[in-house]
């Protein structure tokens, strides 16, 4: 390929097939092209939301000459209003003097920095930062001094995916997924803390996890710290045993954080991990996460082969009082709301094979707001992505007994070569080829005596967010093989399940294709 008329041809070819896939989304944010993963940095900047994100990027591999191999780097996107992005020039690469061979890994934006400021990872080298007084955030330069925090790993704190905020005239940073010091096994990370960005002084173990939480084998990765209404936040990625999000919420006094309360965003077979959030004008927490693919027995997933692969969620606001962590879509969401369909209350049809399907409702972009009194009945929930004859069918099911909200997975394809991994990397070690994969995901959830289901579903194509009442959210990928798999259903397994609301709106494409 040497041509400018190459490139085109190539460019166009490959923007026919991204179209054409049913199962690439069209109001979330996706990449252009590609693979990525964690997203990084996010920061309100210039009246702008600004995220990065891992992305990939083919340099010359010293080691075979004349061949490339691939490596991270951070794409960067801004939007006005959280729902229409625009694609500005890569903010971090690899350096062109090959300093920087192994790519650049995850880490954050600096809340508080009086100069827009990133601190990120360099495998091999260790933490760096990179600061802009861009007021489009276009150019970013690396400071000389870096890496300001080598990778050489002491006994007691290895140096990883890092985040940093500034509080009085210091500066704090979060280093590392795992701290080693007796006592603090599991998901501990590493305080370190500077007065110039450049020079860092270890101070120790940001907090003691407990194993009635978490377990040992799980970490602390792409954490993300911050005051959250009258308490403070600490959002990480975990590797194992299976890849997800998860938060701790509680007291910080004296530089050290005093966990009170543990959390998840996702369970086995779900696929969000890699968080970062923001604070905007208007003082807001933002969320954003990695929603990864599912797994594909075969390959057939790989984005070498799509020609793309991953989602960013859609973005939360996260606020806490007293009911402890509220989860709810931002409203700027509305905006793409299209052709709006209001049902009249009634009464749930039976759990069945073959779905009571809604009236008029069908599509594969849509937004689904419901409200259900669920009565006498154990179990109640709203199927999406439904055949006509139910052959495929994605059920939200919310079982009192139990005190679960699952998202079942058993028949949201006819294709088989999907499967939902339960463990990640060694996790999966010694378990039997059987047990590896997982047909729902399910979560801790309960109502209040008397408190009506609320169920505020966003679908877009192959992938599905389900924010339920306000406290929890489940994402989730699924990819049906008939194109006739738009419709809706509610049910429940007793005749006295009302559903008091139901609102659907169509929505419209934000992404170009």
């Amino acid at each position: 390929m040497n041509s400018v008329t190459d490139h085109v041809l190539a460019a166009r070819t490959l923007r026919a097939r991204l179209q054409a896939d049913p199962h690439r989304p069209r109001y979330h944010l996706i990449p252009p092209e590609g693979w990525f993963n964690d997203a990084n940095g996010a920061l309100y900047h210039n009246g702008r939301y600004h995220l990065f994100y891992l992305a990939r990027t083919p340099i010359p591999d010293a080691e075979n000459p004349g061949e490339r191999r691939w490596v991270e780097v951070w794409d960067h996107v801004s939007s006005s209003d959280l729902v229409h992005w625009t694609w500005h020039r890569p903010a971090l690469e690899p350096a062109p003097d090959g300093s920087t061979p192994l790519g650049i890994w995850s880490g954050g934006a600096i809340d508080g920095s009086p100069t827009p400021a990133l601190i990120y990872h360099v495998p091999g080298q260790g933490t760096c930062i990179a600061t802009s007084d861009d007021p489009d955030l276009d150019r970013w330069t690396p400071l000389v001094e870096n890496p300001v925090i080598s990778a050489t790993d002491t006994e007691e704190y290895r140096v990883f995916d890092p985040c940093a905020w500034r509080e009085g005239d210091a500066y704090y940073a979060l280093v590392g997924n795992k701290n080693r010091r007796p006592g603090y096994e599991g998901d501990s990370t590493s305080l370190f803390r500077s007065a110039d960005l450049r020079s860092w002084e270890y101070v120790g173990p940001f907090f003691r996890s407990r194993r009635e939480w978490t377990d040992e084998v799980e970490d602390a990765a792409c954490p993300d710290f911050y005051p959250l209404g009258d308490t403070h936040m600490l959002l990480m990625h975990g590797h194992n045993p299976y890849f997800q999000c998860h938060y701790y919420l509680g007291r910080y006094e004296n530089h050290r954080f005093h966990p009170e309360e543990h959390g998840r965003m996702n369970w086995p077979g779900g696929q969000i991990s890699g968080p970062e959030t923001l604070q905007d004008d208007r003082g807001r927490r933002i969320f954003f996460g990695w929603v990864m693919e599912a797994d594909s027995r075969s390959g057939e997933r790989d984005w070498r082969k799509t020609g793309w692969a991953s989602v960013m969620s859609l973005p939360r606001l996260f606020e806490h009082g007293p009911g402890g962590l509220r989860i709810t879509p931002v409203p700027e969401l509305e905006r793409l709301r299209r052709r709006h369909l209001a049902l009249a209350s009634r009464s749930l049809p039976a759990i069945s094979d073959r779905p009571d399907l809604l009236p008029d409702v069908r599509g594969t972009l849509l937004e689904i707001d419901v409200e259900i009194e669920p009565g006498a009945a154990a179990r109640v929930g709203l199927a999406v992505r439904c055949s006509p004859d139910g052959a495929e069918q994605t059920p939200i099911v919310y079982d009192a007994r139990r005190g679960v909200l699952t998202i079942d997975l058993a028949k949201s394809t006819l294709d088989e070569d999907i499967c939902y991994p339960r463990f990640s990397g060694s996790s999966m070690e010694g378990v039997p080829e059987d047990e590896r994969s997982v047909s729902r995901q399910e979560a801790p959830f309960r109502l209040a005596p008397g408190e009506a289901l609320r169920l505020h579903v966003y679908v877009d194509r192959s992938i599905v967010e389900v924010f339920a009442n306000d406290r929890i959210c489940l994402t989730q990928r699924v990819y049906p093989a008939r194109a006739d798999s738009d419709c809706v259903a509610l049910f429940a397994d007793s005749p006295d399940a009302r559903a008091t609301r139901v609102d659907v709106w169509e929505l419209e494409p934000a992404m170009p294709w």
